[in-house]
């Protein structure tokens, strides 16, 4: 087990590059990381230079004093091009007790980690199977520029942070300090109305992917996050970012939306989302 430096990091981001669309979560994680965005991260790989296995996870100590949904769901970002490399290190890694969020095991890799979890007499919950959508060129995406003057499009600030969290799947206020470190540190678009006020957005995760994604009802239909999607596709790809986004397994309207603008997937892999200990999660996570 071996924890990455300042150096080591950059040399992982560069390495990370290469093995797309598997590595995005983590890749985005160091590439915040290695341009002065550190959030509570440990990076931390099963060994080095010649690693086969790579997590992001908060400090602990951070999380003590850092209330918000990635501290209190101890969100742990996960890459790996080989099982036994991945099982050794979360063996050596994980504290078994704690409620803890596995984010992006590829899903050949499930089954064994469930293996392992269940020899540690840890209990666990599937909560999600993502498809990961990439622009690869933003040459490629379709459709018409939108004819919205650029007066309404713009990024989101910190006083719509309430607003953009109300909408989303979680409210308290652990998922409001998420939603403000967002907005402050990283890109967001939004489409704004008559008042000023937003009335859809899009903003990007720690791990650079992009999300929260919404229209409110009233304006929906007017192609607002299609342009959305077009114009921060383009400002991610000038900064060198990944331009990708998960897809939840079965969504048929989001994958289309991304389809339709030229995003792509790979269709063999499959990032899963994995709960240890959920029965513990009412007590760890005040959103619930």
């Amino acid at each position: 087990m071996f924890v990455l430096g300042a150096e080591e990091l950059k040399s992982a981001e560069r390495i990370l590059k290469g093995l797309f669309p598997e590595s995005l979560k983590v890749y985005g994680c160091l590439f915040n990381i290695n341009r002065g965005k550190p959030y509570i991260w440990e990076v931390i790989a099963d060994s080095w230079p010649d690693f086969k296995a790579i997590i992001c996870k908060p400090n602990q100590q951070c999380r003590q004093d850092y209330r918000d949904r990635e501290a209190t769901t101890n969100m742990c970002h996960v890459y790996s091009r080989d099982q036994d490399s991945l099982l050794k290190l979360l063996s050596a890694l994980l504290d078994w007790s704690q409620y803890t969020l596995l984010a992006g095991i590829d899903v050949k890799y499930l089954d064994a980690v469930k293996e392992l979890a269940a020899h540690n007499n840890t209990p666990t919950r599937m909560e999600v199977v993502m498809v990961v959508m990439t622009l690869d060129d933003v040459s490629h995406l379709k459709g018409p520029d939108s004819d919205l003057v650029s007066s309404r499009l713009k990024p989101l600030t910190a006083a719509f942070a309430d607003l953009v969290d109300s909408r989303g799947k979680f409210k308290c206020r652990e998922s409001y300090n998420s939603v403000l470190t967002y907005i402050s540190d990283y890109p967001s678009l939004s489409v704004r109305g008559p008042d000023g006020a937003p009335v859809s957005w899009v903003l990007l995760y720690h791990h650079g992917a992009l999300g929260r994604l919404h229209t409110e009802p009233q304006h929906r239909g007017q192609g607002h996050a299609r342009t959305l999607l077009r114009s921060v596709a383009r400002e991610l790809h000038a900064q060198g970012r990944p331009v990708y986004g998960f897809v939840e397994e079965g969504n048929a309207v989001s994958f289309s939306l991304f389809t339709s603008l030229g995003f792509t997937h790979q269709p063999d892999y499959r990032p899963v989302w994995l709960v240890l200990n959920p029965e513990k999660q009412a007590s760890q996570d005040p959103c619930c």
